[in-house]
């Protein structure tokens, strides 16, 4: 009789504490694919801007690339110009 007990009070308590393990792994698992997709995002901006410093390094600067920030930044812009704005 004492014998059941104990093996029932052991399948008990594995079940809760096995399936607590799932949940909080199946979260890890969530959590670890959210930052996997951040990582990504901030990984692509980061070569975007490296391209970017590269294109205005003092021994080869990118003429095009110089004028369009000069002009985005200062806001200057020829008189046959015409300005199209995006959102």
């Amino acid at each position: 009789m004492i014998i059941p007990m104990i093996c029932a009070m052991i399948i008990v308590y594995f079940f809760i504490y096995g399936m607590r393990s799932m949940q909080v792994k199946a979260s890890l698992i969530e959590k670890i694919s959210a930052l996997e997709q951040e990582y990504n995002l901030v990984h692509e901006r980061k070569i975007d801007i490296e391209s970017h410093v590269i294109l205005l390094q003092p021994d080869n600067v990118n003429p095009d690339f110089l004028d369009e920030k000069s002009r985005e930044i200062l806001g200057l812009m020829h008189k046959d110009e015409v300005i199209i704005l995006r959102k």
